[in-house]
Order: C-alpha cells, then sequence, then structure tokens
C-alpha cells in the first residue's frame, strides 16, 4: 500500500510538472506572436523565442532524466542523440540556404528571422513530444 502512494505520488507530480512546462511552452509562443504582431524587431523576437525553447528544452530534459528509472533514462538518451544528430544535420541545411540566399535578397535580417523561425520550430517539436512523455 505504501509503495502504491509513493507511486501514485510520483505520477500525480510528473504530471503536475508536465502540465506545468506545457503552460510555460504556450505561454512562450503567445509572446513570441504578440512581439512579431509588433512588426518591430521580428529578428529579436525570434531570437529571444529560440533561446527561451532552448532553455525550456534543457531544463526539461534534466527533469526527465532526474525522474526516470534507468533503463527510460537510457533510451531516452539515446533518443536524444539521435535527436541532436538529426537538429544539426537540419540547421546546416537551413544555415546554408540563408547563406545562399542573402546574396539574392536585401534584407539578410529576414532572412535569418525565417531562419531562427524555422530552428525553434525543430526545438518546439521536440519539446513537446518530451511533454508527453
Amino acid at each position: 500500500m505504501r509503495n502504491l502512494i509513493i507511486l501514485l505520488a510520483l505520477f500525480l507530480c510528473s504530471k503536475a510538472y508536465s502540465q506545468s512546462q506545457q503552460t510555460a511552452l504556450d505561454t512562450l509562443e503567445i509572446r513570441y506572436q504578440q512581439c512579431l504582431g509588433n512588426s518591430h524587431n521580428m529578428y529579436s523576437c525570434a531570437v529571444t523565442y529560440y533561446k527561451q525553447l532552448d532553455s525550456l528544452l534543457n531544463t526539461t530534459l534534466r527533469y526527465l532524466y532526474s525522474s526516470l528509472n534507468t533503463g527510460r533514462q537510457q533510451k531516452l538518451q539515446e533518443e536524444q542523440l539521435a535527436w541532436e544528430t538529426k537538429k544539426e544535420e537540419y540547421f546546416k541545411k537551413i544555415d546554408e540556404r540563408v547563406e545562399k540566399m542573402h546574396k539574392r535578397t536585401m534584407e539578410g535580417l529576414d532572412d535569418e528571422m525565417i531562419s531562427t523561425d524555422n530552428k525553434a520550430a525543430f526545438i518546439k517539436e521536440r519539446l513537446t513530444t518530451l511533454l508527453n512523455i
């Protein structure tokens, strides 16, 4: 009975954490859209959003590593390494595309903003996946 209560408490804490992180993610998204809606410094909006998502991703990963059993930690670590490899490849392609576009466009910051937005979306997708573990 005692073990059941402990497991239930851990489950509820995990659910509460996941919900608070989802709320944080939703709040970041709302702030980002509001910032973009101002039509000023849109590149700065994208950079801030990207950094905040990356920070939330790192916080979520640290929490998951500390709360999962050894077997699930190992699986998460393997999945994260595979994701990191995909991220590096994807970001490299985006950066190469932006570099080519700089030569054809007048406004380099527009290209950088779109690139940063795409990178943020990639991180957000991973974060959403992790919040549903």
